[in-house]
């Protein structure tokens, strides 16, 4: 089976002085078939919203491959990765920091499928 997300030898590091650098992401291989999921565990710190905002697109890599069904996003233009990005998906485990507690839960659900132009407002 063809991965739907790829990540070839994926690295991000941070630069921290004048020449040292955070390696937050090292060295990441991984394939994610159609269908399937996959969780990413590790201590605090250890670099997995990195991870995860790296294959978003949310953050530039330093160095490696990431592909999304066959197609570099590392290298697509704005509007691609745009429409890639309303296909994938990132969940982070804390609450406090993922959901607005003075938002209701109509507002939460509905919130990202009205900024994908999923489906319109309706309060």
């Amino acid at each position: 089976m063809i991965a739907m997300l790829r990540t070839v030898d994926l690295k991000k590091y941070f630069r921290v002085g004048k020449s040292k650098f955070l390696h937050a992401v090292d060295g990441v291989n991984l394939e994610i078939t159609a269908g399937s999921t996959l969780g990413v565990v590790g201590e605090s710190g250890c670099g997995k919203s990195t991870l995860g905002r790296l294959v978003m697109g949310l953050l530039p890599a330093t160095s490696g491959e990431i592909f999304y069904d066959g197609v570099d996003i590392l290298h697509c233009g704005k509007a691609e990765l745009t429409e890639r990005r309303r296909k994938m998906q990132i969940i982070f485990q804390d609450p406090f920091s993922s959901l607005n507690p003075r938002m209701s839960v109509f507002e939460l659900i509905s919130e990202p499928l009205v900024m994908n132009r999923a489906c319109k407002n309706r309060k």
